[in-house]
């Protein structure tokens, strides 16, 4: 970036911080610059939108089945922040391919804001990148999730 575009982007910043922003909350920045520049890290890049969720089992290399997913995240009241193919960020993927981040296009990632119901079977939406592209799949919760397929979660 040239110094010409830094002194307006981060002009921009600075007109864009709300002016009733608490004097704790400004000082522990002044004090504390790293703190400040994660938020403002988070708050620039598509990463603040989302997080990938991944129960302890799947971190540690082993697997849950897709119900015992599901009842897990309901115990960690996780469910209302799964993300569906009705969320302005997904479909702003599906819209345009160019968007999806590089470190999903390894990945399964599931929506369990998007399930399907065809008699006992319960599927949940998946996005994979395939052909330069992303796809949009169904999961069956009676398969398991190992650790290469976090569900995708609205930023806290």
């Amino acid at each position: 970036m040239e110094i010409n575009q830094f002194v307006e982007f981060s002009a921009a910043i600075i007109r864009s911080l709300p002016r009733d922003l608490d004097t704790a909350t400004a000082q522990r920045w002044i004090r504390e610059q790293g703190t400040l520049s994660e938020v403002l890290r988070k708050a620039l890049t598509l990463d603040a939108n989302y997080e990938l969720y991944l129960t302890p089992e799947q971190k540690l290399g082993g697997m849950i089945k897709g119900f015992d997913l599901k009842e897990h995240l309901k115990n960690e009241k996780l469910i209302k922040r799964c993300l569906s193919l009705e969320s302005p960020l997904v479909n702003g993927w599906l819209a345009d391919p160019s968007t999806y981040p590089e470190e999903l296009k390894t990945k399964a990632v599931f929506l369990f804001g998007s399930q399907r119901a065809s008699g006992s079977e319960v599927r949940v939406a998946d996005l994979c990148w395939r052909d330069d592209r992303v796809v949009v799949g169904w999961y069956w919760l009676g398969y398991w999730w190992f650790g290469d397929r976090p569900v995708l979660l609205a930023s806290s």
